[in-house]
């Protein structure tokens, strides 16, 4: 584990230090190019000592992507790294660089209000609020309602049909797979 760390954090040191060296050896190559004597200019110092924008997007079990966009001074992309270890670089640009982390749990917005339950057209969905007020988060899968009620007490598919309140991770997938054995597959269609 301490190898991986160190190897990660190697890993994007140089990246950091890649991105900003290579927009900056690119910029005196197409100076040398042109002829051009190459002579700092403040917009130069602003993009050698500017920010990076760091863009973190977090994807969540339950369908819901977020974003947080920071500034980052370039001095510190390496810090920034190593310190979101578990991210994953998607992007990087010579002044955007893109996180990701996939979130093995619920968003907080689907713990705060979080309803599982039958969409107009029999699909298992998730609802911020409950069912009627049909604000869709994620869409699971169609259901057959023959099989479930023929299984289920009347008391289990009111349930459903008014919406099941989904607090956390284990409430999610509990509910996921109680109703999955009623999922039509494309050769019960």
């Amino acid at each position: 584990m301490r190898r991986q760390w160190m190897v990660y954090t190697a890993w994007s040191a140089a990246l950091a230090a890649g991105l900003v060296g290579g927009f900056l050896a690119g910029k005196s190559v197409a100076d040398t190019r042109s002829g051009a004597v190459s002579v700092a200019t403040t917009a130069d110092a602003g993009m050698m000592s500017g920010a990076y924008q760091v863009v973190f997007a977090r994807t969540y079990l339950c369908g819901v992507k977020t974003e947080e966009v920071t500034k980052v001074p370039r001095s510190e992309v390496a810090q920034t790294l190593t310190a979101h270890q578990g991210w994953e670089i998607v992007a990087a640009e010579p002044d955007k660089l893109i996180l990701l982390k996939r979130e093995n749990d619920l968003a907080p917005e689907c713990k705060e209000n979080g309803y599982i339950g039958i969409s107009a057209d029999g699909m298992l969905t998730l609802f911020h609020g409950l069912p009627e007020e049909a604000e869709v988060i994620q869409t699971f899968y169609r259901i057959s309602t023959e099989k479930m009620e023929a299984r289920l007490s009347p008391e289990e598919i009111a349930s459903l049909k008014k919406g099941i309140r989904i607090r956390d991770l284990a409430e999610y997938n509990s509910v996921l797979s109680t109703f999955g054995e009623f999922q039509i597959g494309a050769g019960d269609e």
